[in-house]
């Protein structure tokens, strides 16, 4: 089984702030220290309790599930779960296993959900999880709120560059082996050359040797990159740059949210396209479930003082 070490950062960019490691932390201290402010975060102690964490392995999958057969976003391809976790030991830089990502483990494991139990308080409240009257982003949204999970092997990476879909924040939670990420800050949009029909995707591919002929102003955006281990959770906030490379063979989870600490960045997204009569109702329809939403949180209890 192959082992990869992370990469440096090139030599030619900018370097971003230091990602903080954290432990102890309530789920206030959090949205008063990181989800309010939109700063990264590492905690280190996130998936305390789970049952997965020593038991979801690339065999324990293989053993269990071996006749499942997973469909790959990327790709277009499927694999019987037999023949795909043996390409992913096998992986390696130079032939990388596929990857399989953003499968909903509701929909392929219901019956292991209770070893993800419970989920961290950070992902408390959730917007997300509620019901948008506007159908498209609702259904983007309720997607993303879900707990999806990513497998894949060394040498294997996030196709894209990118922020998340609708300005969400994203929890990234590292169950098995080591993955290495790359974030940038919003405030670097103009040096990521973001595509025009989807500004929250880059079109630089190569994060360890970009080509700078193609996209000199790259060099100027501040990079920052880390590794995440068994058991933490990385808090990627909203509008923040981001790709990541497989280390070993890995299983990580994630959870989109939304809540007052990202809803002007929500509301930009949701609004990003429309002119006129268009923009303007999309407006009142904002202001209208913002209300809403905060007005629910009041009725729950609070989560870690």
């Amino acid at each position: 089984m192959t082992q990869l070490e992370p990469s440096p950062l090139h030599p030619a960019l900018a370097r971003g702030a230091e990602i903080e490691r954290r432990a102890g932390l309530t789920a206030a201290a959090f949205m008063a220290e990181y989800a309010l402010p939109n700063k990264p975060v590492i905690l280190t102690d996130a998936l305390a309790g789970w049952k997965a964490i020593g038991r979801w392995t690339p065999d324990f999958f293989q053993q269990q599930y071996g006749e499942l057969v997973l469909s790959f976003q990327f790709g277009e391809r499927k694999l019987p779960m037999k023949e795909f976790i043996p390409l992913v030991m096998q992986s390696s830089a130079e032939t990388p296993a596929p990857y399989w990502t953003n499968a909903r483990v509701r929909d392929y494991f219901p019956e292991l959900l209770d070893d993800i139990q419970p989920l961290p308080p950070m992902l408390q409240p959730n917007w997300a999880e509620r019901a948008f009257l506007h159908g498209p982003t609702r259904d983007k949204l309720n997607g993303g709120a879900n707990v999806e999970i990513y497998v894949g092997g060394p040498g294997g990476r996030f196709p894209v560059l990118h922020w998340d879909v609708l300005a969400t924040h994203a929890f990234l939670m590292q169950v098995y082996g080591v993955k290495q990420y790359w974030v940038w800050p919003p405030s670097d949009d103009a040096y990521m050359y973001p595509l025009a029909d989807g500004p929250n995707r880059s079109p630089i591919k190569d994060v360890d040797n970009p080509d700078f002929v193609a996209y000199p102003l790259f060099a100027r955006a501040h990079a920052t990159t880390f590794v995440l281990n068994p058991g933490e959770m990385l808090f990627v906030p909203s509008r923040w740059w981001h790709t990541a490379r497989i280390l070993s063979p890995s299983i990580t989870l994630s959870v989109n949210t939304l809540n007052r600490s990202n809803w002007a960045n929500f509301s930009q997204a949701v609004r990003s396209g429309a002119t006129g009569v268009a923009r303007t109702a999309r407006g009142a329809y904002l202001a209208v479930e913002r209300v809403r939403n905060w007005a629910a949180d009041l009725k729950r209890p609070s989560a870690g003082a």
